[in-house]
C-alpha cells in the first residue's frame, strides 16, 4: 500500500507554481478539507457572481506526487483564467467544478 498523498505539500506546490497575474477583483482561495484540496476562484461583476472551483481528491493508487498535483492545479487555474471571462454561478448557486 502506498503512502497517502500529503495535501499540505500539494498546496505548497500549487502556491509555488501558480504565478499567473490574475485580473483585478479575482480572488483565488486554496484550502484543504479532509482528503480534498480546493482552489476557489471568484469575482463579482455588474451582472453576476462568477468563478469556478478546482478540486483534487487524489487516490493512493494515482501515482502522482504532491508536487505534481500542485503543479497540475496551478496549470488548470492559469488556463481557465486565460479565457478571460469566468463562468457565471449557476441558478442553483453552484460554481463550475473542475476535478483534477
Amino acid at each position: 500500500m502506498t503512502a497517502r498523498l500529503n495535501l499540505q505539500e500539494a498546496l505548497e506546490a500549487f502556491q509555488s507554481a501558480f504565478n499567473s497575474d490574475h485580473p483585478e477583483g479575482v480572488t483565488i482561495t486554496p484550502r484543504v478539507e479532509d482528503s480534498t484540496l480546493y482552489i476557489e476562484v471568484r469575482t463579482q461583476d455588474v451582472n453576476a457572481r462568477r468563478g469556478f472551483d478546482v478540486v483534487a481528491e487524489p487516490l493512493e493508487s494515482e501515482g502522482r506526487s504532491a508536487r505534481q498535483l500542485g503543479e497540475d492545479l496551478a496549470r488548470v487555474v492559469e488556463q481557465e483564467l486565460m479565457y478571460g471571462q469566468l463562468p457565471a454561478v449557476g441558478e442553483d448557486g453552484a460554481y463550475r467544478r473542475i476535478v483534477v
